[in-house]
């Protein structure tokens, strides 16, 4: 969590430094950003975008895993002449749970391709559980930048140190979750691995679940032992667990976290299903026209695909991707079902 932390810290102060600079000095390294050359940057000069710097919209406070690899991005695309050697500037609008940020470039910000948007599963279930002004297929895919596994945790003290431990403490005593909000992601992921967890292995799993502000506060209560267990993305709890303050129980991935190499996944422990995490994308307003949106794509496409990118991305603990929009819409899928099955539910309240 301190170097996840001091990430953020030392890309917002990095930014705020450069970003008044002229990104026309900007020069792309060897095998890196377009520039002013490529074919990128060729279609760039035909469309004449982009002529100014774009804005990477974040819906949710500064500090977490979108704000971090949103900067990322900005970093990455300054210091190698991406964008026709524009800047990427990063604008926190956090509030209703993403919903505020979401909107704005849905229905506010002209679609021109200079405003867009890290896109999470909040996008997919805002429109489904709450009234708000857009719905899901008001945006377009860029690209997924960041597909981070969601990871089971407890308190270092807890009296179980995997599944098997887990599910027999659970037949006889109640556990204590805590999520980042009723009704968001971190919650649903609950109500989701509990009740396949339950299904799979046959026992009975008794929890309450308490609500907190952010990822950081989730950990900050394990550590506290007021909550025995959560569930959190690699990115943010895996220097809390290297360090011991918490430890890891199972992964929800195909394959084991590189930052985390003794922590199992669900699946080699014979549990299949058990995939999820925030699978964060790059997104746009669905009426950006289509010879912006492809030079966009093809502009993120190689950013992210770039070393700089990957390395910056593994040293935040962050896992890199450079997924197109017709893979991400597989976990598009896979949310929109997720979220439409526990809809009455959730929208009953607490």
């Amino acid at each position: 969590m301190k170097k996840f932390l001091a990430i953020a810290l030392s890309l917002v102060l990095l930014l705020a430094l450069t970003a008044c600079g002229s990104g026309k000095d900007a020069q792309p390294s060897a095998g890196g950003g377009t520039g002013s050359s490529g074919a990128s940057g060729d279609q760039g000069a035909q469309l004449a975008f982009p002529e100014k710097d774009i804005t990477l919209i974040v819906p949710f406070d500064a500090g977490g895993g979108n704000d971090i690899y949103g900067r990322i991005i900005a970093k990455i695309a300054m210091e190698n002449g991406y964008f026709n050697g524009k800047n990427v500037i990063v604008e926190n609008q956090p509030g209703g749970g993403g919903a505020i940020g979401q909107a704005y470039v849905a229905n506010t910000a002209a679609p021109d391709g200079y405003t867009l948007l890290t896109f999470t599963a909040s996008g997919i279930s805002n429109p489904i559980l709450k009234d708000v002004p857009f719905t899901v297929d008001d945006f377009k895919t860029i690209i997924c930048a960041n597909a981070d596994p969601a990871v089971l945790v407890a308190r270092a003290d807890a009296p179980f140190d995997d599944v098997a431990g887990l599910l027999e403490y659970a037949k006889s005593n109640t556990l204590i979750a805590n999520d980042s909000g009723f009704g968001t992601s971190s919650h649903v992921r609950t109500l989701d691995w509990t009740s396949k967890l339950e299904e799979a292995a046959g026992v009975k799993i008794n929890y309450d679940c308490i609500h907190v502000d952010s990822g950081s506060v989730q950990i900050s209560e394990l550590m506290g032992g007021h909550a025995d267990l959560t569930c959190l993305t690699a990115g943010e709890c895996a220097d809390a667990i290297l360090e011991g303050n918490i430890k890891g129980i199972a992964i929800m991935a195909d394959e084991r976290f590189e930052g985390l190499p003794d922590v199992p996944t669900f699946k080699e422990l014979g549990y299949e299903g058990f995939i999820d995490g925030a699978d964060r994308a790059i997104s746009c307003s669905s009426n950006v026209p289509d010879d912006v949106y492809n030079y966009l794509v093809d502009e993120f496409t190689r950013l992210c695909s770039s070393e700089e990118f990957i390395n910056a991305m593994k040293e935040a603990n962050l896992t890199p991707a450079c997924r197109s929009a017709a893979e991400y819409q597989d976990f598009i899928d896979m949310k929109t079902d997720l979220f439409m099955r526990l809809k009455d539910y959730l929208q009953a309240g607490e």
